[in-house]
């Protein structure tokens, strides 16, 4: 069974034990997150929602925005049956004018912000190099554009923290692009650009660092693997389970669990001394490039 790392916090509590500490190096595995507020841009399904749960599980005032009520409700009932109940935003988070109301609204209800996760996006098969201007601007207008947008609004407050952080939720085709989906490929390695280039900016006071999954278990792939289903009759488990075996080394698809694991550990003072960064979460599917 997979133990996240909130569980782990929970079971460590229970039992009344204290952190444990190397004798070497004198640092302890600590990921609490009290005292501390992170806002999930994109936190109300899948890889969002996961680490707004293990963000809140270790401790931190969680703030979730995302577009679709139904899935923000879900998720804020699933957040404050972990840790405290969450804020949540109903808007487009594409859009200057809603970003700025969202993160303001966040900044005066818990008066900061220490941590903030772009997770705002979406993925469309079939485009190639026939896929036209007005599909490539709303590609980088959601993927792009909207963590460029809730990063502006956030730093100033950002600024304020003795832990400031910002972890961009890009992919492994920012940096390794496969055929097809040039839009979508080329707006999460402008995510990756803009990251770098903000570590250098903010560098010391905030940390700002990329993750990048491939093959997770989320809505996103399942709709995607609904597409893929033939005449055999396969389950969109089987789908999902062929892709993973020609694809992914670990022969089975990540679970949205163990990118918010990465996440949590970036945010966490674990992450202090990490910056500029970009980590690929995915079991092996990224080729080496040596």
């Amino acid at each position: 069974m997979y133990l996240t790392t909130q569980a782990l916090r929970h079971s460590v509590h229970a039992v009344g034990f204290e952190p444990v500490v190397n004798p070497q190096s004198g640092v302890a595995l600590n990921l609490d997150l009290t005292g501390r507020v992170a806002l999930v841009a994109g936190g109300s399904k899948g890889i969002g929602r996961a680490i707004a749960l293990e963000l809140a599980g270790l401790g931190a005032s969680v703030a979730i925005g995302a577009r679709g009520r139904e899935a923000l409700e879900d998720a804020a009932t699933a957040i404050g049956a972990v840790g405290e109940a969450p804020y949540a935003f109903q808007g487009d988070l594409c859009a200057t004018e809603t970003v700025e109301e969202m993160t303001t609204a966040v900044a005066e209800r818990y008066g900061q912000i220490d941590i903030l996760v772009n997770n705002v996006g979406d993925s469309i098969m079939g485009h190639d190099w026939r896929t036209g201007d007005a599909e490539w601007a709303a590609m980088l207008e959601t993927s792009l554009m909207s963590a460029v947008r809730c990063s502006r609004a956030a730093i100033p407050h950002l600024l304020k923290s003795k832990h400031g952080r910002i972890i961009n939720i890009s992919s492994v085709n920012g940096h390794q692009p496969p055929a097809g989906r040039g839009d979508y490929n080329a707006a999460k390695a402008a995510v990756l650009a803009f990251s770098k280039t903000l570590a250098n900016e903010l560098a010391p006071t905030v940390t700002v660092n990329s993750v990048c999954p491939a093959r997770i278990d989320t809505p996103l792939w399942r709709r995607m693997a609904e597409t893929m289903l033939d005449d055999t009759k396969q389950t969109v488990d089987e789908v999902l389970d062929s892709v993973a075996k020609r694809d992914v080394p670990m022969a089975r698809f990540g679970r949205p669990e163990e990118v918010a694991a990465l996440t949590a550990f970036l945010a966490s003072d674990h992450g202090a001394w990490i910056t500029g960064v970009a980590y690929n979460i995915d079991g092996g599917y990224t080729k080496s490039s040596t």
